[in-house]
């Protein structure tokens, strides 16, 4: 199983690329919007990972532009916003699941 992750912590985005692998996912790592875009359009992914709070913008914006384009990738949001409001906001522009920071690895 192939996953994107968006995350610009560096430790976080290594970690979860070793923790992933470890448990047999292949982990493509970006840490910015646009990479992740480059990265979508230069292949197929299983799952995607996105955190929300980014240098270039939000990976929520992302998933706008996937579901807008009828990409039904199952989308992790993985992110520090984590409010009843958030969570809501994240689900309704078409995540498949919502997870705040800080997570267990086995949750992910």
């Amino acid at each position: 199983m192939r996953i994107l992750v968006l995350e610009d912590d560096a430790v976080l985005l290594d970690g979860l690329k070793v923790g992933l692998g470890i448990h047999g996912f292949t982990v493509d790592a970006v840490a910015s919007c646009g990479d992740a875009r480059a990265a979508l359009a230069a292949a197929t992914f299983d799952a995607l990972v996105f955190d929300l709070m980014l240098p270039d913008g939000s990976g929520l914006d992302v998933l706008r532009e996937l579901r807008r384009c009828q990409n039904p990738t199952p989308v992790l949001l993985l992110t520090a916003k984590d409010t009843v409001a958030d969570r809501i906001g994240g689900l309704d522009s078409g995540a498949d699941d919502y997870l705040g920071k800080p997570f267990d690895l086995d949750e992910v």
